[in-house]
């Protein structure tokens, strides 16, 4: 060999590396901003949400959630699954991005006009006349939604995710001050409204200006034709994912009223603390990492580090909405929401469940089976739906019982949907969980007791003693019995999976979308 070529080598290898663990520290970076922002709309959510709730009561809330079940239904149909698509391509040149940009924006007007000409009848299947301006004005949010495809594309494909929690924190903090202002003032419905309005507006000016693309005139559909695949079952399995959290809420305003539509909102509502604090950042972190691996091994390891971390974070999270439900409304809600307390306990397990099978639709997605994913979620919305059906016949508390029972039946099929492409065994899935199961039992005991002793106390006091010493029992429990093995994870985390050398910063490997059904898309390294 010429020795000459061996400084090249090095210094190439050096850069490789070099580049590997700036990718990795800015994928945590980004992932522990997203974090940030959650926790941030979720401190501004603390503040608002008491506040609106006793402004303006159930039933304008429970009309809102119902316009916003079918805008944001459509809101998923608005970019046709093509930005998720155009995420996994690394050679992503401005005519492709322009026709994706077209295509989608005519999606979204499509969608904001289908609104506005079923706004009347769905005013009229409701009873409620206030619902047809009110679906007219919020249209425009699916224009916006859809001729963000492509940023939001270049913003994941680069994983800048600090992008995203900066412009949450933004748009959040903007958006809420004026739905706050608007509601004290009078306004009613419209300063939630208003408030939906300027969230997507200065979300749409912040991503546009940051990703700085700027569309061409060309729409070539021969470009688009190899990300159809991936896009159709990637938006249907979105869909279906949306249709069996927002069909319950339409279900229970069709048979119990609006009040009883908003309580169940409502409970949803509390419960996506989880979500925002918890899921979304892990599962998009997730997603992005499984996309950028070859190796079987790391992408597995990976998961199941997620995995573990995840359910550290949701089931005492969970679990302390079901045993502190009462106090929980009673301290933020008020009086006017009194109902809603068992239906937020009933709502939890079911709750609980959809974070984690969110999780596997994540990894599902990064490993290419789009099509996997649809059927979950669609079988997901379907007995969630059926079971809410059921239940609501019964009272608002039972329809939620039968969402979250509904969920449950599908348990099995998401394990083993997770075991397979990742060649894990069900008992190492399961075991996953041990440490947080054990410390929630802890914690569990600990908030028991505590509600025995304080039941003289006003709701305030309990909840924040029952907040206190659960916290507090939890984080003692789960050091001891896991300590070492959530450093290894946090460790794991850190390093992210290993992808292929690339030739710039943003360009990531590409799975080919014939690989949907592939059993073996990550090959195993040598």
């Amino acid at each position: 060999m010429d020795n000459r070529s061996q400084p090249h080598s090095a210094q190439s290898t050096t850069s490789k590396a070099d580049l590997r663990a700036g990718i990795s520290g800015r994928v945590v970076f980004g992932t522990v901003l997203l974090s940030t922002a959650s926790i941030t709309k979720l401190a501004l959510q603390c503040v608002l949400i008491p506040v609106l709730a006793r402004v303006l009561g159930p039933g304008i809330f429970g009309e809102m959630s119902i316009a916003m079940s079918f805008v944001l239904l459509a809101n998923m149909l608005s970019d046709g699954g093509m930005g998720a698509a155009l995420t996994r391509e690394h050679h992503a040149d401005r005519e492709l991005e322009s026709t994706v940009y077209w295509l989608s924006t005519s999606i979204g007007i499509a969608l904001a006009l289908t609104i506005c000409f079923l706004a009347w009848p769905v005013a009229c299947l409701y009873g409620e006349r206030s619902l047809f301006p009110v679906l007219l004005a919020l249209a425009p949010i699916l224009v916006v939604s859809s001729s963000l495809s492509v940023a939001n594309a270049r913003i994941i494909r680069r994983q800048r995710f600090e992008i995203f929690a900066a412009g949450d924190v933004v748009c959040a903090i903007l958006s809420a001050a004026a739905g706050l202002a608007l509601a004290l003032y009078g306004l009613g419905i419209w300063s939630l409204v208003v408030q939906q309005l300027i969230f997507w507006a200065t979300k749409g000016v912040w991503l546009t200006c940051v990703a700085g693309f700027h569309p061409a005139f060309a729409l070539h559909m021969r470009l688009a034709r190899p990300l159809l695949r991936f896009s159709a079952n990637n938006l249907a399995a979105n869909v279906a994912e949306f249709a069996g959290r927002s069909a319950p809420v339409l279900i229970v305003g069709g048979i119990l009223g609006v009040s009883a539509a908003a309580r169940f909102a409502m409970a949803y509502q509390l419960t996506r603390v989880a979500d925002m604090v918890a899921s979304d950042p892990v599962n998009l972190a997730t997603f992005s990492a499984i996309s950028a691996t070859r190796d079987r091994h790391e992408a597995a390891n990976f998961t199941m580090a997620a995995l573990r971390i995840l359910t550290l974070l949701l089931v005492p999270l969970f679990c302390g909405f079901a045993l502190t439900a009462d106090l929980l409304t009673h301290v933020v809600l008020g009086q006017r929401w009194i109902g809603t307390g068992p239906a937020l306990a009933a709502l939890a397990p079911g709750a609980l469940l959809l974070c984690l099978y969110r999780f596997v639709a994540a990894v599902l997605l990064g490993t290419g089976r789009s099509s996997r994913t649809f059927k979950l979620t669609l079988m997901t919305g379907v007995t969630t739906a059926a079971g809410t059906v059921i239940g609501a016949h019964f009272g608002v508390t039972w329809a939620v019982a039968g969402f979250s029972l509904g969920a449950c039946v599908l348990a099995p099929l998401y394990l083993w949907s997770l075991v397979r492409p990742m060649h894990l065994s069900i008992a190492c899935l399961v075991s996953s969980a041990r440490t947080s199961l054990i410390a929630t039992a802890g914690m569990a005991c600990a908030v028991l007791l505590i509600r025995g002793e304080t039941s003289q106390l006003d709701a305030i006091a309990q909840l924040l003693a029952c907040t206190s010493a659960g916290v507090l029992v939890f984080a003692i429990a789960a050091l001891a019995f896991g300590r070492n093995q959530i450093r290894r994870d946090i460790e794991t985390l850190r390093r992210k999976p290993r992808t292929e050398p690339a030739p710039e910063p943003s360009a990531w490997p590409f799975m080919p979308t014939g690989l949907d059904e592939d059993p073996s898309p990550i090959t195993t390294a040598a």
